[in-house]
């Protein structure tokens, strides 16, 4: 039995761990080094992740305040148009007819 014969049975009794295409010999430097490759690999795949969860939680919030913004005043511009439509009826007035085009294209009566 020859030197590389050796080798061999030792690399056959040991376990293999896979990176990539690649085979190791757990436990061997060439294995720690990957690992720890794998290990800053994950680490910072996962604070990538949580940096664009906390960027899109960032914008979904501004977006939402936005949206709350817009229906406050929607609201309000219903009870001002609401109080102007209740000022021409107590004047006994008729709106002025691009007023009443304006509230049909709009689906308010």
């Amino acid at each position: 039995m020859n030197s590389n014969d050796t080798k061999k049975d030792d690399v056959s009794k040991c376990k293999l761990a896979r990176f990539g295409n690649k085979k190791v010999v757990k436990f061997s430097e060439e294995y720690r080094h990957q690992r720890i490759k794998n290990n800053e690999s994950v680490k910072n795949s996962r604070l990538k992740a949580k940096q664009k969860q906390k960027q899109t939680e960032g914008k979904m919030s501004k977006l939402a305040e936005e949206n709350r913004a817009l229906n406050e005043r929607v609201d309000s511009l219903m009870k001002e148009l609401q109080v102007l439509q209740s000022l021409y009826k107590e004047l006994g007035q008729d709106m002025p007819p691009d007023a009443v085009k304006a509230l049909q294209q709009i689906n308010i009566h």
